[in-house]
This record gives C-alpha cells, structure tokens and sequence, in this order.
C-alpha cells in the first residue's frame, strides 16, 4: 500500500480545451460544433476546440489567415471573455478542492492535488468521481494524470487528453515510468520545465524522448541546465522534487509567464496574454492570503533571432495590492514601459514578490 500512495501520490487536474469549453458552457449551442476563441482585439487564435485542431489550425495563428477557411467550415468564432473564464475556473477549482486535503493551483484551468489518501482504496474511480463532480456542477471537461511527480501528472494528463479508452484518467504508475520503451512515445519538448532553447540543446546532442532524458547523468546535467535540469530528471525517474504548494506554505514570490507558439508582434495581443497571467497570479496571492508590493514584467523574444531583445521592468508599491484591478493596472503600465513594436515576442510574464501577510487582518 505504501509503494501504492507513492505512485499516486500527485494528481493534475487540466481542463479541455478550456476557453472553448466556458463557450459551450455558456451556450450549449456550440456542443458539438468546431469553436475558435480569439486574443482581446481578434487578432489571433488563444484556443481551439478538437474539431479546429483537427482542420489544421495552429494556436497563436493570425485570425486573417484563417479566416475563410473557418468560414467555410462553420466555425464559431469568439472573443476572449477572461471576467468569464476567470468565474468558471474559480467554480472548478471550488469542486476540486473538496476531493483533497491539498491543492495548489497552476493555472487557469490547471491544479495539482493529494491523492496519497490511504481511505482511498481505487484512485482511477475516485479521480473519475472527481471529473464527474466537475462536469455535473461546472459543464467542464477535465482530464485528470496521477503519477508520484508533477512532471509525471503532466504528461499522464495529457495522455488521457489524447486517449479516449482513458476515460479522461490515467495513472502512470511505476509499471509505465520505469519502461524506457513506454517513456520513448514522450518528445523532450512535451516535458514540463523543459522548455524550448533547452530542447533544442538536447536534440543537438541526439537527445530526443523524454526515455534519454531521465537516463542522463545527473552531474552532467547540473553542469549543463543546472539544478532545475536535474530535478526534471529527478520528476521523470519517479522522484518528486516539487512538492505541492499548499495555502499553508507561504512563498516568497509568485510567478506566471509561458512561452507562446507563435511570436506575438501585435501589442494588444501581448497585452492580453499578460493579464491572463496577472489574473492568475492575483488569484495565487490572494489563495496565500498575501498582498505584495513588488510587481515586475518581463518580455522576450527568441533567442534564437538576430535582434534579440529581453527586457523587465519592476514597481514598488507605497501601499501592498493583491486585486486584480490593481495589478492589472501596474502590468499595463510595465508593459508600455518595456514593449518595442515590430519585435516578435516569444515570452511574457509577470512575477510578485515583497509579500505582507494579511492572514490575520491588515493594521
């Protein structure tokens, strides 16, 4: 039973297709039909339901370019809602929350959970209760990975994404992990914390599954992508090195920033990506019952492009904030402060840090 609750010690709930499904969940008119939800001033695709993927449409594709071809398909186009998306993920993470004495969340449609509870004798059926919680209360499909690690619960979630005899929960125990053969179907790219310069530096040393990745010597790596690159292979190999951070444990700062699929050259698109990010990581704030008084911005573009150009910008607060009209406000004006048109922007984020505890009330 011990070895058991190791295996399942960590689960990741992920929402499908999750802007798309707040649409259908709003008008149930759009079930069954192929949906694309576009950036704040439609300028590109930010979420594609299954039946857009499977007509070939990129994430981050240019609206124009596609335009007719969705047309003549019969897509239903709509514009980002995030005070909409925002509500429903709050309702979803409200009914997670009730299934684990622990629960940290990622992102917007994203949390990890306990499940190393010893009353919980059949942890598929129990995380298929979860998602039927979900879908009963909230109309959001979710897929649910179970693993020992958070790099494991990714990838598991994702397979349950893709495979629909999963029944939307997969448990990728030691029996899968520990196969090399069943680890080689995972890219190195589709790994969490390895993100895209790191990958290409792996490829170019013949290092392509996520198999080779978890067999590399762990002083070469350290010595290569430093300590995070170790602990990734830690995750890989059964071993958690991100344990999950509960209400309980205060951190010294939050981030949230993701590395877009297409570069982003428009600045209301940019924009639009960033407060969906400080949105997220107001809510983290608020769940450690924090106010902070540093919020800083950060954009990129590929390092990989002759005029590669990364810049951040930092404000200090005289008074700590935690809601999102405020820092939104303080983003927006970072933004203006960093951002060069004509760049392609590969990455945005936003980090808050110089927490004050308002637990007990703020004097």
């Amino acid at each position: 039973m011990r070895s058991e609750l190791h295996d399942r010690r960590i689960g990741l709930s992920d929402a499908n297709n999750f802007f798309v499904s707040c649409e259908r969940c709003v008008n149930p008119a759009l079930n069954g039909r192929p949906v694309v939800v576009l950036s704040g001033n439609d300028g590109c695709v930010i979420a594609r339901s299954n039946e857009v993927k499977l007509l070939g449409v990129p994430m981050g594709a240019p609206y124009f370019q596609y335009r007719s071809m969705l047309a003549y398909n019969g897509v239903a186009i709509r514009s980002a809602n995030h005070k909409l998306y925002n509500e429903i993920s709050s309702q979803v993470m409200s009914v997670i929350k009730r299934y684990s004495d622990a629960q940290e969340i990622y992102s917007i449609d994203e949390c990890f959970i306990n499940l190393a509870i010893s009353s919980v004798t059949d942890v598929v059926k129990y995380c298929r209760t979860i998602r039927k919680a979900v879908w009963d209360k909230c109309r959001i499909p979710v897929s649910i990975g179970i693993a020992p690690s958070k790099t494991l619960a990714k990838l598991a979630s994702e397979y349950a994404k893709k495979h629909p005899e999963t029944l939307g929960v997969y448990w990728m125990d030691a029996t899968k992990y520990r196969d090399a053969e069943y680890m080689s179907q995972f890219d190195v790219s589709d790994v969490w914390g390895i993100g895209p310069r790191m990958a290409n530096a792996l490829r170019l040393g013949g290092i392509k599954t996520a198999a080779q990745f978890m067999l590399l010597d762990d002083r070469k790596l350290q010595r290569r992508f430093g300590v995070n690159g170790v602990f990734c292979a830690w995750e890989l190999r059964g071993y958690p090195a991100y344990p999950i951070a509960t209400e309980g444990r205060v951190q010294k700062s939050i981030m949230v920033s993701r590395t877009f699929g297409e570069s982003i050259t428009d600045y209301a698109d940019l924009q639009d990506a960033l407060l969906c990010f400080t949105v997220s990581a107001a809510r983290q704030l608020r769940a450690a019952k924090q106010m902070a008084k540093r919020v800083a911005v950060k954009v990129e573009t590929s390092r990989f492009n002759a005029d590669y150009y990364a810049n951040a910008k930092e404000f200090d607060c005289n008074t700590p904030v935690s809601s999102d009209a405020d820092l939104i406000k303080i983003a927006v004006y970072l933004l203006e402060k960093i951002f060069i048109p004509g760049k392609k922007y590969k990455r945005c984020g936003i980090l808050l840090s110089e927490f004050q505890d308002v637990s007990q009330g703020v004097q």
